[in-house]
């Protein structure tokens, strides 16, 4: 069998040497408690609580919910909500109008706003501050600036969610936190306004805070 010999010459045992000083680094560096912060795909998620759409997700045990502060005193209504819906034809979409709108709960989006991991022991820290765009559903075909108008607010307009929070990571573990848009959900009653009532419903999501899923392995 022939014998192979390897040789390094300076350049190239400088450059293993470079190696591996960069790979010691780097170990020292993962399990001193750095932090990396990014978006991504949802994790975590508490099992059977995503919705049949896969938009939203009910809070579970590993989830932190934070309203944005102040948000529960009522803002100024928007353009859109405050125009005047002047009824169209009966039977078209203009000839509904909606009323008796009331918040029934609250919702965490599966939209990854950011998030950071790190090895413990350390504290993750994850701040948002994003644009986050409301969203609405309707079981009839009754017009969105109704919509807006039935709800006292815009159904398409973004609106800010911002909060923080901290997480305690123990030594020797890999913990992650993942920031989500919370929504307040909003539902109102479909009227026609050229004949009897629809008995149809409209809902709508404004984003108002959010939801941290924390947890470590």
């Amino acid at each position: 069998m022939k014998r192979i010999n390897f040789h390094l010459n300076k350049r190239g045992a400088a450059t293993m040497a470079t190696g591996v000083a960069l790979a010691a680094a780097l170990t020292a560096t993962m399990t001193s408690g750095v932090s990396y912060a990014d978006s991504g795909t949802p994790q975590g998620l508490p099992p059977g609580a995503v919705s049949a759409d896969g938009k939203f997700f009910t809070p579970g045990p590993n989830t932190t919910v934070k309203r944005n502060a102040g948000e529960d005193v009522p803002g100024t209504p928007s353009a859109e909500a405050l125009a005047t819906v002047t009824p169209g034809p009966a039977g078209t979409a203009a000839s509904y109008q909606l009323k008796n709108a009331r918040r029934i709960g609250q919702s965490c989006g599966t939209d990854v706003l950011s998030q950071t991991s790190g090895f413990g022991k350390t504290t993750l820290v994850l701040t948002v501050e994003k644009a986050v765009a409301a969203t609405y559903s309707r079981e009839i075909g009754i017009e969105v600036k109704a919509i807006s108008a039935g709800m006292g607010w815009s159904v398409t307009n973004t609106y800010t969610v911002k909060n923080e929070t901290r997480y305690e990571v123990p030594a020797g573990k890999w913990g992650s936190v993942q920031a989500f848009p919370l929504y307040d959900l909003y539902q109102g009653d479909v009227y026609n306004l050229w004949g009897p009532d629809t008995g149809k419903d409209a809902y709508a999501y404004k984003p108002v805070g959010v939801c941290f899923n924390s947890w470590y392995q």
